[in-house]
């Protein structure tokens, strides 16, 4: 009997840890560095093929691209992805989420309406209405 209490205690316990590790502000930077750990053990192993050359400097186009994925993914609070993706990416990204410079490279103007959007479901949105078939602007 005191064996099944000490394994309620030992889970409950286990997921209160768990649960303030993700509800804290630095689970994203813990996972991560788990993560790189774990990467750097297996490769050491030979467990697995990372590789490791330089990428080549992404174009302007593909460095917008970037930026825009990486503001959705943030604003959708996906912190662990974005994470993860601007670390694969191999490169700080030159506007690093800065939406008035993405505006500008877009040629676009925020309102109200779109502020409360991340910029690639805005421009989704955008083509997906530009039919004109009488669809508010930014209806999602």
């Amino acid at each position: 009997m005191e064996r099944q209490t000490d394994d309620v205690v030992d889970t409950k316990l286990h997921e209160a840890v768990k649960q303030s590790l993700k509800n804290g502000p630095n689970w994203n930077s813990f996972a991560s560095t788990v993560q790189t750990e774990i990467e750097k053990i297996l490769k050491k192993k030979g467990l697995i093929n990372i590789k490791t050359e330089k990428k080549p400097v992404p174009s302007d186009t593909i460095e917008l691209i970037n930026n825009l994925i990486s503001e959705y993914m943030d604003r959708m609070e996906y912190k662990l992805t974005n994470s993860m993706f601007k670390k694969e990416l191999g490169t700080e990204l030159k506007t690093n989420g800065d939406r008035k410079q993405m505006t500008s490279l877009l040629c676009l103007e925020d309102s109200d309406e779109t502020l409360k959007l991340p910029l690639l479901t805005v421009l989704i949105t955008m083509f997906k209405n530009k039919d004109g078939d009488n669809k508010k602007p930014f209806e999602i």
